[in-house]
């Protein structure tokens, strides 16, 4: 068992191609000791965007602070501060914040895959 504060954790810039004003921080991984899943923080200043992408692994998420339009959606919704969303495995996703008037934050859950 461990606690640590997330600000302590290195924040990445999203490098994922079309992204813009994101970054993300890996909370627990493999190399913090998980051997199942790993939990994300991620924060996407206004003007900013995930784009539409797909993987393997499913996503729980958990929106913390702000609201984006959700990207690949049917319905073509939004996300808003405590709203929990999940995505499919391969499901087409991307996360929209380029009308937004502040930070669209929430922490991602993931499976680890033997690639991780």
């Amino acid at each position: 068992m461990y606690t640590v504060n997330y600000k302590e954790r290195e924040v990445h810039e999203v490098d994922l191609a079309g992204s813009k004003k994101t970054t993300m921080r890996w909370l627990i991984g493999k190399s913090t000791g998980a051997k199942s899943y790993a939990m994300r923080y991620f924060e996407i200043q206004p003007g900013g965007i995930i784009p539409e992408h797909n993987h393997d692994e499913e996503h729980e998420i958990f929106v913390l602070q702000g609201e984006a339009k959700l990207i690949g959606s049917e319905n073509h919704s939004t996300a808003k501060k405590d709203d929990v969303v999940f995505i499919s495995s391969n499901e087409p996703h991307g996360y929209d914040n380029r009308a937004g008037n502040k930070p669209f934050s929430f922490i991602c859950v993931i499976p680890l895959l033997d690639s991780d």
